[in-house]
């Protein structure tokens, strides 16, 4: 399911005032998972205990309003009180539908973000959130991101609020790379940038 179709599916959830765990078995009732195969459980009672199935409805209120990661789902189980073995139920019972993956996640959050994070800020971001190096890394490699210089020149007009580069001062360009260091950017690419505005001579 992309972004957008969520985002609508989930503003007709809220205005029917449903529950997100008769969301996901209205969906596979209808066979609404595209490409997925129907498994041995479906249509079974999956969980072992009403706690268990209380902490699915939990996971699947809080994918509602935001997608999250594995582990920010589990953390907020744990917080909200579950045991451990309702909360595995829970976070197995979601993702066989597929209402959380990892690596769609950042998939996602790369097509979002490109041009406006360096991929070292991007990946601390996503490392924060309990997602593995090696997904990480794979999603950046296979997207070819290559969004950095973009995002400086975003940066840099917010900076420079409609003024020349060139008008600037020494003091003022050497702030502005260290901004751009602490945000994650290579200063090789800094400079890039810094040198291809110097040469075109206008507005960022």
């Amino acid at each position: 399911m992309s972004v957008s179709e969520r985002e609508v599916s989930n503003r007709k959830v809220l205005e029917r005032e449903v529950s997100g765990l008769e969301v996901l078995e209205r969906e596979v009732s209808k066979g609404g998972f595209s490409g997925r195969e129907k498994t041995e459980t479906e249509g079974k009672e999956f969980f072992s205990c009403g706690e268990a199935k209380k902490a699915a409805e939990k996971a699947m209120a809080l994918l509602l309003f935001k997608d999250r990661t594995r582990h920010e789902l589990v953390t907020r189980l744990y917080r909200a009180g579950f045991s451990e073995t309702a909360s595995s139920e829970a976070m197995e019972y979601v993702e066989r539908f597929g209402y959380i993956n990892d690596r769609r996640y950042v998939e996602n959050y790369v097509m979002f973000q490109k041009g406006k994070k360096s991929r070292r800020e991007m990946v601390y971001q996503l490392t924060e959130r309990g997602i593995e190096g090696e997904v990480i890394s794979e999603v950046l490699e296979e997207c070819e991101y290559d969004g950095e210089q973009e995002a400086i020149r975003m940066l840099l007009k917010k900076k420079l609020k409609g003024r020349l580069l060139c008008e600037t001062s020494y003091e003022e360009r050497q702030k502005m790379m260290a901004y751009l260091g602490r945000k994650g950017y290579e200063f090789h690419t800094i400079k890039k940038v810094f040198s291809q505005l110097d040469n075109e001579g206008k507005k960022v």
